[in-house]
């Protein structure tokens, strides 16, 4: 999180009230034009230095789903957009501060949030340097050669040391871009906060404690949750030693010393505090935690804040990813490359292609997707929630499957002939009060076609934007010859904003029934079709979660899916043996169950291989009765009846 300061715009200007001792100042937000006002500016190229919102002067560097966004959409910054969509040629963009009065300074230093990509394009790299002039601006010295914002794609606060600046009357600090005369597609640089000091010598902070996100803050109660705090040394001397703290609501203190460590001046660590903390019960619980540290100079950085939710139990969370592309978008094949290396990532996900401009859209979907803000392919949503930026695709993906689900969805879906009904059960986990749709989308696999308007466009042909899943060896375009597209979305029913239907108050741990029934078009049947649930928040279109049917609806041989399966022996004891035939390689869930349909026990997802696999079923534990085997593949599914008898 970034910090900002007050604008202080006094030429020599110093506040010790419960705050480090400040020399200057600037955040950017009280400015309302692209030139900084009070700065000196120069340029060679389209536009000078730009100050505000990240959305309105980022450009296709920092648009509005970009980080800067999930910190502080409010928070202006100064931006130079060096991006393809102008061509520009910035070979010099450069500003500079009003003079700084150091004269009666000792010990200074300076810092700045940067966004900085370190792009390269060919034969050209850009550059970002701050620098320092004490002649009014007559001259500079390159001070710093700005690094690559770490972790990439975010801000990362830059420090120097600039005490050899201290007791100089007229300070002048420059930040300087060049995209090496390059006319085409950089990224350009964003600054913020940007600060000269006097740091204490001791002054440890606490930045953040987890939870840090709303929908990773559902705990089951009376299960532990260990905090973790990043803790930010802002002082000058290295610390060794300090006490962590929490306390939920007014609670008890549970205190923590930790040891040992060597958290140098100006560097982050993250802790894990060593005693969990628990829920008791459903709501929400504030908790607080602080850092002690002896002889620490200001108290105003120490605490952080964060909240523990109650829930009766944890729903399986499926993301909806929705992503957008086109034929004609030469970026598409980044999309596609992220959505198949998803299994990689351990992530259950109902993944949608909804396309644009192409013979493979779907309109209501398309332009229901524009009318929400989505408005430019490529995009991903992560449930509607979260448009992602794709450099930092899989660093989210990481993040947001862990994200709450508010309800378990279970699926049972009857096809016959062209009409197709699916039976949706919502279970919620907390009490959820609102107005709750469900939409069904039918994807399908494997689409090819044999015109031009098939031919995929591809920026990465050739290498120069680096590797992407081996469009990088393949031409631009790709012929529609050498194309399949995946998870193409084929129909959204009743519409994209989904069905009413579910009661306005659905309270945890009950169950809701609703059958959501549509007619495929009987140009797909005998495709490989996939259907799935979402449950959609009507309010703002959110996503809470989703399911699919774990079988494609209709396959071009049906009877080769699971051709032969038993179970044997049968009746049996505390173990038989299951078995089965698949004609390729893929993964088959099995399950046993009651004959409720109480699922009592799942094998682990295993990828089985083509021909016949055995697999045992432990039965110890299980009454004397009857029960269900369920082989479920993406080719269709066989249920087999066990008898257990002791």
């Amino acid at each position: 999180m970034k910090k900002i300061f007050p604008l202080l715009f006094l030429l020599a200007f110093y506040t010790t009230a419960s705050a480090q001792l400040i020399v200057y100042s600037e955040p950017f937000d009280g400015f309302s034009s692209y030139i900084i006002t009070g700065w000196h500016y120069e340029f060679t190229g389209m536009v000078p230095w730009e100050c505000g919102l990240p959305e309105q002067v980022g450009g296709c560097m920092l648009p509005s789903y970009g980080p800067m966004s999930r910190d502080n959409g409010t928070n202006k910054v100064a931006c130079i957009p060096d991006c393809g969509l102008w061509n520009p040629n910035d070979s010099n963009v450069f500003s500079y501060t009003p003079r700084i009065d150091m004269s009666s300074v000792s010990g200074a230093w300076l810092k700045y949030d940067s966004y900085f990509s370190h792009y390269i394009d060919g034969t050209d790299t850009e550059k970002a340097t701050v620098e320092f002039s004490i002649d009014s601006g007559n001259t500079f010295t390159v001070i710093q050669t700005n690094p690559v914002s770490s972790p990439y794609g975010t801000f990362t606060t830059q420090y120097i040391n600039i005490s050899a600046y201290d007791h100089v009357y007229d300070l002048r600090i420059g930040f300087r871009y060049t995209d090496g005369g390059h006319g085409g597609h950089m990224q350009g640089w964003a600054i913020d906060n940007v600060t000269v000091f006097v740091p204490a010598r001791k002054d440890l902070s606490l930045l953040s404690v987890t939870p840090g996100d709303t929908l990773l803050s559902y705990v089951k109660t009376g299960y532990g949750y260990s905090h973790q705090a990043t803790i930010f040394n802002a002082g000058l001397d290295t610390v060794h030693t300090f006490v962590l703290n929490y306390r939920q609501e007014s609670g008890p203190i549970v205190s923590d010393t930790i040891t040992g460590v060597t958290l140098l001046p100006f560097s982050t660590t993250t802790f894990t505090h060593n005693i969990g903390d628990t829920v008791l019960a459903l709501g929400t619980f504030k908790v607080d935690m602080w850092v002690t540290l002896d002889s620490d100079a200001y108290h105003y950085n120490d605490t952080a804040h964060t909240w523990l939710r109650g829930t009766t139990f944890y729903p399986t969370k499926k993301l909806a990813i929705e992503s957008g592309e086109g034929t004609y978008n030469g970026w598409s094949p980044r999309n596609m490359y992220y959505l198949s290396s998803i299994a990689g990532h351990d992530v259950e996900a109902c993944l949608i292609s909804v396309h644009e401009n192409d013979p493979m859209e779907d309109t209501p979907y398309h332009d229901f997707m524009f009318n929400l803000g989505w408005n430019y392919v490529p995009y991903i949503l992560f449930d509607r929630r979260t448009n992602v930026p794709l450099d930092s695709f899989f660093q989210y993906l990481d993040v947001e499957k862990l994200f709450f689900g508010f309800a378990n969805i279970s699926l049972n879906g009857v096809f016959e002939g062209n009409t197709l009904t699916v039976n949706t059960n919502i279970t919620p986990a907390i009490d959820l009060h609102g107005d709750y749709q469900l939409a069904l989308v039918i994807t399908e696999d494997g689409v090819k076609g044999t015109g031009s308007n098939y031919d995929q466009y591809n920026n990465y042909a050739g290498g120069g934007k680096g590797p992407m899943g081996g469009y990088e060896t393949r031409p631009n375009p790709v012929p529609a010859t050498q194309m399949v597209y995946n998870y193409v979305a084929r129909q959204i029913y009743p519409s994209p904003e989904g069905a009413s239907g579910l009661p306005s108050d659905m309270l945890n741990g009950n169950t809701y029934n609703y059958s959501l029934t549509t007619t495929i078009d009987p140009a797909y049947l005998g495709r490989h079709l996939k259907a799935i649930v979402m449950l959609i928040r009507h309010d703002d279109s959110v996503v809470l979660n989703s399911n699919q049917l774990p079988f494609y609806l209709k396959t071009p041989t049906p009877d080769m899916a699971l051709q032969e399966a038993g179970v044997y022996p049968n009746p049996a004891n505390d173990q038989a043996k299951v078995y089965f035939d698949i004609g390729h390689d893929e993964k088959v869930n099995i399950s046993l169950s009651d004959i409720s349909g109480k699922v009592l026990y799942q094998y682990p997802k295993t990828n089985f291989t083509a021909g016949r696999n055995y697999i045992q079923m432990p039965l110890q534990g299980l009454s004397t009765g009857i029960y269900i085997v369920t082989l479920r593949s993406e080719d269709g599914s066989k249920s087999l009846k066990l008898e257990v008898v002791h």
